[in-house]
């Protein structure tokens, strides 16, 4: 069912939309659990490149050895089991597999060839490997209008070099978990421009897990970029963290996992985690309360 459809009139409408891949329950079910603010309503989508069943086979030594570090730790909660299309659908998902061609970016464009964007307000478009620590997300942030992007973090350690340097902050949207408004994708054209990008992946449907093996999908968002760097748009990019993948909402993950990281980002991202636990006190999985100050 459309919620859209039901709506009583002057009533807001937000798309979420997921990049699936990695399929960990814990996703699907606090995405689904999210608490509205008055006068919204959601519908939910998955974009799938690859079968579930896909995800459980790869994945299954390496949750298999996962220890109990703090990252570890959300792993496990994270991938209490890997979620099934028929799962899925129960949550109330809209769930359809395309072609593996380009991800990120690519799931989105596929979604807006079989849906009219502009039937949404906002959207949040997202990867579904990101650990979800909040059912009060969406009634923190939908309520909020002074952005036009609002994205989980401001970027990677290159981030603290360039303060040091006196430079200005890197902008980064990266697709990993993104809240866009309406204007945004009238400003371009309804479809994310991935001219830059050359890598497809048609027919195959696992992965190495090697942090190269997918850099070419870095391009997709330079063209996006290039946009929110013309007069008067770079202010309208938000951020909810300064510490890469690491927000008091979401946990995003890296090739599926909280545990992996590329050595020059883990202070920072262990910076992150600090403030997540600090935020939370009594730990994961318990709603922050009070509405989310932007960086």
């Amino acid at each position: 069912m459309n919620i859209a459809e039901f709506l009583l009139p002057g009533m807001k409408k937000l798309a979420i939309v997921a990049s699936g891949w990695h399929f960990p329950i814990h996703f699907f079910e606090e995405i689904a659990k999210q608490n509205l603010p008055d006068g919204w309503a959601m519908d939910l989508f998955v974009v799938s490149h690859r079968d579930p069943s896909y995800a459980a086979k790869e994945k299954e030594e390496t949750l298999a050895k996962l220890g109990y570090t703090r990252r570890e730790f959300y792993d496990r909660l994270m991938y209490r089991k890997i979620a099934t299309v028929a799962e899925i659908k129960a949550l109330g998902w809209h769930y359809v597999l395309e072609p593996n061609t380009i991800g990120d970016w690519g799931n989105i464009n596929q979604w807006f060839e079989k849906r009219d964007y502009r039937e949404y307000d906002k959207f949040l478009f997202t990867h579904d490997d990101n650990f979800i620590l909040s059912r009060n997300m969406l009634a923190d942030i939908l309520p909020q209008s002074d952005w036009l992007v609002l994205t989980n973090s401001t970027g990677n350690a290159q981030r603290r070099l360039r303060q040091w340097l006196h430079l200005p902050k890197p902008l980064a949207i990266r697709g990993s978990f993104e809240f866009f408004t309406r204007e945004v994708l009238d400003k371009i054209g309804g479809k994310f421009d991935l001219s830059e990008t050359t890598l497809t992946r048609e027919g195959q449907f696992t992965t190495s897990g090697a942090f190269t093996e997918l850099s070419d999908w870095n391009n997709n968002d330079k063209p996006l970029t290039r946009l929110f760097l013309e007069p008067g748009m770079r202010e309208k990019v938000k951020a909810l963290s300064p510490y890469y993948r690491m927000s008091r909402y979401c946990l995003e993950g890296e090739r599926g996992f909280i545990f992996k990281t590329e050595a020059c980002n883990f202070k920072e991202e262990e910076n992150g985690l600090n403030m997540v636990e600090e935020v939370y006190k009594c730990g994961a999985g318990q709603d922050a309360q009070g509405s989310q100050e932007y960086l």
